[in-house]
């Protein structure tokens, strides 16, 4: 007995292949082994014939079989007596059914992912603006108004907007407007430099 558990081990004849070993509390496991046997006894041939007709094969059966005994066994104490224990004891194995196939399904699912081939991805053109120069760039952010040009250099110089908005003497709420308009009209002239670079022979 450790950490006051101990280990019950049950094989109704003719039904489990290995013995069903669980750990239970000690103070259950004075009256669970007699009253638990005598359920395997009675109901055992009916569990292991529905398992049967689950699984197909008589060596899963007896997987599946062995499965719904030992949850069986460590839910014992939900069981109440006098209801019907044939059906409990099917729907624990039905349950446990459910369960093996879905972990079966996930698993195939996990290994064909695994498997298909996934196509090289498509070389993918640099964007425009990578061919823009420092040149072309600082050309373009002269050509803005001048409460534009002042608020994208601010910014450029790494001022926090608080700092921006006391040097060009408007609310802070401002600055982010005025700077996403900076950029737009900025884009705008980037743009067009690049298109007429395009058509210039």
């Amino acid at each position: 007995m450790v950490g006051g558990a101990s280990s019950v081990a049950l094989r109704p004849e003719g039904l489990l292949r290995p013995v069903v070993e669980v750990s239970l509390p000690s103070a259950r496991l004075r009256a669970v082994p007699i009253a638990f046997d005598a359920l395997v006894r009675e109901h055992g041939e009916a569990v292991r014939a529905f398992a049967l007709r689950l699984c197909k094969t008589p060596v899963d059966a007896d997987d599946l079989a062995q499965d719904c005994m030992e949850r069986a066994l460590r839910r014992f104490d939900t069981l109440t007596p006098g209801t019907n224990a044939r059906a409990w004891l099917l729907t624990i194995l039905h349950n446990a059914f459910i369960d093996r196939c879905r972990r079966r399904t996930i698993d195939k699912l996990a290994h064909d992912i695994d498997g298909v081939p996934l196509p090289a991805p498509e070389p993918s053109e640099p964007p425009a603006w990578a061919s823009v120069t420092a040149e072309q760039l600082a050309a373009a952010v002269a050509r803005l108004d001048d409460e534009f040009r002042a608020g994208y250099r601010l910014h450029g110089d790494g001022r926090s907007y608080q700092e921006m908005a006391a040097t060009l003497g408007i609310p802070v709420n401002t600055v982010g407007t005025r700077l996403s308009r900076a950029r737009s009209k900025l884009r705008a002239l980037l743009e067009a430099a690049l298109v007429a670079q395009e058509g210039s022979p």
